[in-house]
């Protein structure tokens, strides 16, 4: 018998944010990096992460982890198929989207990346999973709108933090070149059609009350992360054997190792608990109300000086962005 149990909403949602706030705090760990490679530490990040989902899987669910599995697969491939392949795609995107926040910093990226990924998200978790009831058309459309809001004022605060930081000569360690943040921007855009891959494989390979077909909570964040692991030590292994940086791991002590072991615990402990929230909830609600992380991200990005000495007007529009883009999600996740 796999694990899963009958969560009432209020609690499944109450994990959905616990998830998001889970996702968004370890992103912080990008300003301890230094001069760390960030693909060694994704490499740690999604070894770790395998350890957790198989060690608790296992844990909880004994044979049937793998059973479940088994009889998904006998039943509809494309169950497992779909889901691995969605853990390969949503890992790059989350990898581009690290790159992004190295160059426009955590308080901006998030709120712009999460934004898009809501929008694209909900509308593949609505055609593929279904729509729960409570939840209608018109209140989708007001969710996008304010999102769509949120991007635009969030891009403003950056424009406007850019040009104040560059004229002042203040130094925060993230880029206020022309090229260089194009750059960042392009990867954002395609980092943002990558990562919704993930409410795909949730709403196609997870049972849920929307969808009768699929796998059981457990069995199916054992198949997400082993796509998700494939893909970072192809897309990490590839780029350390070409700067031949595998040495990293033996020049660096565990201070630096740790960095990727408390994202892993964040990232894929996050998941577990917001797989088990969308069972109960349906993709198309949880992951709106799972994207509140961007909130997380922006005030650690705010807390880590990234808008120091820009005038108050970069703050009003950046908190403005915020405030839209929670309303957004909320107005997706509320079931009443």
């Amino acid at each position: 018998m796999n694990f899963d149990p009958n969560i009432p909403n209020l609690i499944a949602i109450s994990m959905g944010l616990l998830a998001a706030a889970m996702w968004g705090s370890w992103f912080i760990v990008l300003k301890h990096l230094d001069d760390y490679p960030l693909e060694a530490f994704y490499l740690t990040l999604f070894v770790v992460s395998m350890v957790i989902v198989w060690g608790v899987g296992l844990l909880l669910d004994g044979k049937s982890l793998w059973g479940n599995i088994q009889s998904v697969w006998r039943a509809d491939p494309s169950r497992i198929t779909i889901t691995f392949i969605c853990g390969v795609f949503y890992v790059i995107g989350i990898l581009l989207s690290l790159y992004v926040m190295q160059v426009l910093g955590l308080a901006v990226t998030q709120p712009v990346q999460a934004s898009i990924n809501v929008v694209g998200g909900t509308a593949l978790s609505a055609v593929i999973g279904g729509i729960p009831t409570g939840l209608s058309v018109e209140r989708i459309v007001a969710s996008v709108s304010f999102l769509l809001v949120a991007v635009v004022l969030s891009m403003i605060a950056g424009r406007i933090r850019n040009q104040s930081q560059k004229a002042a000569n203040i130094v925060t360690g993230l880029s206020n070149k022309s090229q260089e943040i194009n750059k960042a921007i392009l990867l954002l855009i395609i980092s943002s059609l990558l990562i919704p891959a993930y409410t795909i494989g949730l709403s196609y390979g997870l049972k849920s009350t929307t969808q009768s077909e699929g796998l059981a909570p457990l069995p199916f964040m054992a198949v997400l992360c082993s796509g998700a692991f494939t893909s970072a030590l192809i897309v990490s292994g590839t780029m350390l054997t070409v700067r031949k940086q595998w040495s990293v791991f033996r020049m660096y002590g565990f201070r630096t190792h740790s960095l990727g072991m408390i994202a892993g615990l964040a990232h894929y402990g996050g998941n577990i608990i917001h797989t088990f929230a969308t069972r109960n909830l349906s993709a198309v609600v949880s992951w709106p109300l799972g994207f509140t992380a961007g909130l997380w991200t922006s005030m650690w990005g705010l807390v880590y000086g990234e808008f120091r000495g820009s005038p108050l007007r970069a703050y009003l529009f950046l908190v403005g962005g915020m405030v839209c883009y929670l309303v957004g999600a909320l107005l997706i996740a509320m079931l009443v």
